[in-house]
């Protein structure tokens, strides 16, 4: 195969690579409808084509790189889902992943010498575009609805009290109006200390020690 053998030995390098040239060119060039029959073509008779590579052996395992009734490379073995050696897998694990290389590949490039000598005509699978609307979707990203902005409470500064030029007392720390007024015996408690200094003690709940008021 490509990347495998035929019955009559290792490809080159120069023929693996004019040969996939040669197929994709024939790919590229051909009408849909015609890449589409070429893939869906007749089923390819494994057991025939093991027997043209490997006699039939589906065990063998000669030393030159080659495994398997269908003989594999190891790397294209990995590369379409093989798992361990090609030749301890069983008929039916090498033939699912033939099935693969098949449509990824194409008998004919895959195992040229023996497909020739079968007759076997099968081209990669070809891929089918997307339609225009789910491209159209793919190029354009769902947007994410952007977060309304937070709006942030409105910061109120409080306006504190003002000392009192004419005041008789002098606040000191811990004072608080009501204490003021339960200390000096003030009729009308702390709202006659407000009503009093009006003016100047503008947040009965804001005062300042050092600060006067009349009392």
């Amino acid at each position: 195969m490509a990347f495998n053998r035929g019955n009559k030995g290792k490809q080159s390098s120069a023929a693996r690579t004019i040969a996939k040239v040669a197929a994709v060119g024939i790919i590229a060039g051909a009408p849909l409808g015609l890449a589409v029959g070429t893939a869906n073509a007749a089923p390819v008779n494994w057991d025939a084509l093991a027997q043209c590579e490997a006699s039939g052996n589906w065990g063998a395992n000669t030393g030159n790189g080659y495994y398997g009734g269908l003989q594999f490379t190891q790397q294209t073995w990995n590369a379409f889902g093989g798992q361990g050696n090609p030749a301890n897998a069983s008929r039916e694990q090498q033939i699912a992943v033939a099935e693969r290389v098949a449509a990824g590949q194409g008998v004919n490039n895959a195992w040229p010498a023996c497909s020739r000598k079968l007759g076997v005509n099968s081209a990669p699978a070809a891929r089918t575009a997307p339609a225009p609307q789910q491209q159209q979707r793919k190029a354009q990203p769902q947007q994410r609805q952007a977060a309304a902005p937070v709006q942030q409470a409105p910061v109120v500064a409080l306006e504190g009290s003002k000392t009192n030029p004419s005041g008789n007392y002098e606040i000191k720390a811990g004072d608080t109006l009501s204490k003021i007024a339960d200390a000096n015996k003030v009729a009308g408690g702390y709202q006659a200390i407000v009503e009093k200094n009006k003016g100047f003690i503008t947040n009965p709940d804001l005062i300042f020690p050092g600060h006067k008021i009349l009392i």
